[in-house]
C-alpha cells in the first residue's frame, strides 16, 4: 500500500513539474507570439511611414522639375527677347545709315546748292527736321534696349550685369558715334574734305568689334545659366 502511494505522488510530481514546465514553455510562447505580432505592428509603421515619405518625395522632386522647367523656359525667353531687341536695334542702326539717311541728304544737298538763300534756308530746316526724326527713332530703339536690359538684371547673375553694363556703355557710345557722323556728313567741312570722317569711321568699327565681343560673352553666360537650372 505504501509502494502504491509512494509511485502515486512520484508520479504527481512528474505529472506537477510536467504541467509547470508546460506552462512556463506555454508563456514564453505566447510572449514570443506577442512579440512577433508587435515587431509586425511596428513594421507595418515603418512600412507606411517609409511608403510616405517616398511618396511625398516623388511629389516634391516632380513639383521641383516643374519649377525648374518654369524658370529655365522664363529665363530662356528673357534672354531670347534680349538679343532680338538687339538685333532690331542693330538693324535700325543700319536702317539710318544706308537707308534713311541717304535720301534726306540728296534733297538737302539738291535744295542747299540752288542759289537762293530762302532755298537754302528751307533746305536746311527740312534736314534738321529728318536728322531730328532719325535721331528719335534710334532713340526710342535704344531706349526698349535699355528697359529690357533692365528686365534682365533681374533674373540674372552678377556675371551678366557686369557684362550687360558693358554692352550698354558701349551702346550708348556708338550710337553718340553714329549720331556724330551723320551730323559731320551733313557740314560744309565734310562737303570740301570727305576725309575728315575717317576718325569716326575708324572709332565705329571698332565700337562695333567691341560690342560684338561683348555680346558673344553674354550668350555664352546665359548659356551657362540656363544649363545651372
Amino acid at each position: 500500500m505504501e509502494y502504491i502511494i509512494g509511485l502515486i505522488s512520484f508520479l504527481l510530481g512528474i505529472m506537477a513539474g510536467y504541467f509547470a514546465a508546460y506552462g512556463k514553455e506555454k508563456g514564453k510562447n505566447r510572449a514570443l507570439k506577442e512579440d512577433i505580432e508587435n515587431l509586425e505592428e511596428q513594421k507595418q509603421q515603418v512600412k507606411i511611414k517609409y511608403t510616405k515619405e517616398i511618396e511625398e518625395l516623388k511629389k516634391n522632386n516632380v513639383l521641383d522639375v516643374e519649377l525648374r522647367k518654369y524658370k529655365y523656359e522664363e529665363k530662356k525667353n528673357q534672354f531670347a527677347k534680349f538679343f532680338t531687341l538687339l538685333d532690331e536695334f542693330h538693324s535700325k542702326s543700319n536702317e539710318v545709315f544706308i537707308e534713311r539717311f541717304g535720301p534726306i541728304h540728296s534733297k538737302f544737298m539738291e535744295n542747299y546748292l540752288v542759289d537762293d538763300v530762302s532755298t537754302q534756308n528751307e533746305a536746311i530746316a527740312e534736314f534738321n527736321q529728318g536728322m531730328m526724326a532719325l535721331f528719335g527713332e534710334l532713340h526710342q530703339e535704344h531706349l526698349k534696349l535699355a528697359t529690357e536690359t533692365n528686365s534682365i538684371r533681374l533674373i540674372s547673375s552678377s556675371i551678366v550685369d557686369g557684362l550687360l553694363d558693358e554692352l550698354t556703355a558701349n551702346v550708348g557710345e556708338a550710337t553718340n558715334t553714329a549720331q556724330e557722323m551723320l551730323r559731320m556728313m551733313a557740314s560744309p567741312e565734310f562737303w570740301a574734305d570727305q576725309t575728315i570722317l575717317s576718325p569716326l569711321k575708324v572709332k565705329a568699327e571698332e565700337q562695333g568689334q567691341e560690342i560684338t565681343s561683348i555680346r558673344d560673352n553674354v550668350r555664352k553666360q546665359m548659356k551657362v545659366e540656363l544649363d545651372q537650372i
